[in-house]
């Protein structure tokens, strides 16, 4: 298929801060297997054949399903996440959540979402994080009073600020209004620009007055982590689509991942270098690394190829695909969870095993998904999912079949599949281990 060459990937520029290769793709044994292997333009191949190729494949691997250990336990805060645990982020949550609620938030539209939503989830990405409390509360009110970037609001800046200060502290407050008052452009610019945040911080003009509004270091640095979680968190191909001057885009489009990654790993890597930051993010290689807006690009098309075309391509060479694109930018996680899915219809179940672990862990770090087409607990769940199945060595060939997937423990399993290939592997009571 022309991807499966072991060339190092050249997805990312480094700087003068180590960082992990960890990130970087495995070699993909799907890739390497010629015999799999269709004619370029071929079709894939028809249901009995790729049953019968399963079928064989699972004797093949009936002895390396028992050496796949359980997949590890969720982050402690993702867990918090997954199950709506609010007050394990924050101890007030409840009452910050019901203000929120209760305001007008809910009914205001936002890229993919609620604006309620999307100040949530922010927070939640910042607590994934775990960034300072008031960093994260900055998260939680980012656009309370509108900003350089939008123009709804949920509070008055004029009256509401002693309100809004009793509710979320002194300090959390503080950078929500000075937020809301500067050149978040200018600011992520300069930023940009100058590939650090400044010692002294900047001095900004207030977007509305003119007067001067003085950012500290500190407070410079909260603002771009939020952006950095804001982005990530709202953007999808509809705003790529804005930003290539295509304003007539048809809202949400076909939903492709964003290309605003690259500029995200750049404003990570200022933020670090600035020296503020009290526990860097884990994204990027704890924000070491800075990825190519070409490779990001390339990335994105070889992943969006599999998603639209895969029923015109086989399964080899769609793994193949995905392992291209992890290696041109292998911060992302749902590429590995598609593959894993791809080698689980092939009854690699090893493969499938790490593949899945690999794409949980970006999702982990990240807090937020790259592909928006679901949202971040139906990646989890859906990762979790096949990590499970491939311990049982078992994946179903009908609708029905896969209808009847969900399970993520042993403990959720209270039949079999519908439909199946093949019967479990080994006895479910045998299986252990935690949620």
């Amino acid at each position: 298929c022309g991807h499966c060459t072991s060339k190092a990937p050249a997805n990312y520029m480094l700087r003068t801060l180590p960082w992990r290769t960890d990130g970087a793709a495995p070699a993909t044994p799907g890739c390497a297997r010629r015999s799999h292997k269709v004619a370029p333009g071929s079709r894939s191949r028809p249901a009995s054949t790729l049953t019968a190729a399963r079928m064989a494949a699972t004797s093949e691997h009936d002895e390396t399903i028992a050496s796949i250990s359980e997949a590890g336990p969720v982050p402690p805060l993702v867990k918090a996440v997954l199950h709506r645990q609010h007050r394990t982020l924050d101890a007030s949550a409840d009452k910050l959540i019901d203000v929120l609620q209760e305001s007008a938030a809910s009914d205001i539209w936002h890229k993919h979402g609620s604006f309620y939503d999307h100040l949530h989830d922010v927070w939640e990405v910042l607590c994934i994080w775990q960034q300072p409390q008031a960093w994260c509360r900055l998260g939680l009110f980012h656009s309370a009073y509108s900003n350089s970037f939008v123009s709804m609001n949920l509070f008055n800046p004029k009256t509401d600020r002693p309100k809004v200060q009793e509710l979320i502290g002194m300090d959390a407050e503080n950078l929500v209004y000075k937020f809301c008052v500067i050149d978040r452009k200018l600011l992520e610019e300069t930023v940009l620009e100058e590939e650090t945040i400044r010692a002294a911080g900047y001095e900004m003009s207030h977007i509305r007055t003119g007067e001067v509004v003085h950012l500290s270091l500190e407070e410079a640095t909260a603002c771009i982590v939020e952006t950095l979680a804001d982005f990530q968190e709202q953007s999808f191909g509809w705003q790529t689509e804005l930003e290539a001057g295509f304003a007539g885009a048809l809202w949400p489009g076909p939903m492709a991942p964003t290309l605003r990654m690259s500029m995200v790993s750049r404003l990570a890597y200022a933020a670090r270098q600035g020296g503020a930051l009290v526990t860097p993010p884990p994204i990027f290689s704890n924000c070491t690394a800075v990825l190519d807006p070409k490779d990001e690009k390339e990335a994105l098309d070889l992943y969006w190829d599999v998603v639209m075309n895969s029923k015109q391509m086989s399964p080899q060479d769609a793994i193949c695909k995905l392992s291209a694109s992890v290696k041109s930018n292998p911060f992302i996680g749902e590429p590995y969870l598609v593959k894993a899915q791809l080698h689980m219809q092939l009854a690699e179940w090893t493969h499938a095993a790490a593949a899945a672990d690999r794409g949980l862990d970006h999702l982990y770090s990240w807090g937020t998904t790259w592909d928006k087409r679901m949202p971040y607990q139906a990646w989890i769940a859906w990762g979790r999912c096949i990590r499970f199945q491939a311990t049982l060595g078992e994946w179903p060939t009908s609708w029905g079949g896969m209808e009847s997937l969900g399970a993520v423990h042993i403990s959720q399993r209270f039949r079999s599949l519908n439909t199946s290939d093949r019967s479990l592997v080994r006895d479910l009571k045998q299986i252990g281990g935690e949620h």
